[in-house]
């Protein structure tokens, strides 16, 4: 008796747990399922997107549930990225006040640039869970398709 294939194992994880390691770090439900160059691409564009988010607008005034509203579930679906810039940015409240808070139009930028990086995010964790999903039902073999010829007549076919 041969051992499974390796794709066929990596399907059997439970979905509960892909969706968390989507979460925790973009492209990581990916990854496990064995897409390593899809988890790389996603996990660079997003984490650049929502650092460059923070980066623009500054940690103090970026990732604030008083301040952004809605905007904040978007940024927490970037998992425990957000919570750290959350984290950090009411350290720097408590530290600081509003000394370094970014000016108006940065402020506006950031939040939306993480909050887009967040909501990218809630799509790759639902597209990893569709592909565990239906990983098994792709590797099933299909049949040759049935090839018609000019007179409409089944070409293989017995009549």
């Amino acid at each position: 008796m041969s051992p499974e294939p390796q794709s066929q194992q990596k399907s059997q994880m439970p979905m509960p747990l892909i969706a968390l390691f989507a979460w925790a770090l973009p492209g990581l439900g990916h990854w496990f399922l064995g897409e390593r160059a899809r988890a790389l691409i996603f996990f660079v564009v997003l984490t650049v997107t929502f650092w460059g988010g923070v980066a623009v607008g500054g940690v103090r005034s970026t990732v604030q549930l008083k301040e952004n509203g809605a905007w904040i579930a978007a940024q927490l679906c970037m998992g425990p990225q957000a919570l750290g810039a959350w984290y950090l940015g009411n350290q720097n409240q408590a530290k600081y006040g509003d000394q370094f808070k970014a000016p108006w139009p940065a402020s506006n930028i950031s939040v939306v640039y993480t909050g887009i990086a967040g909501l990218l995010n809630l799509l790759i964790i639902i597209d990893s869970l569709s592909r565990a999903d239906h990983r098994v039902d792709r590797q099933i073999a299909r049949s040759p398709p049935v090839i018609i010829n000019k007179k409409t007549e089944r070409v293989g076919s017995s009549q």
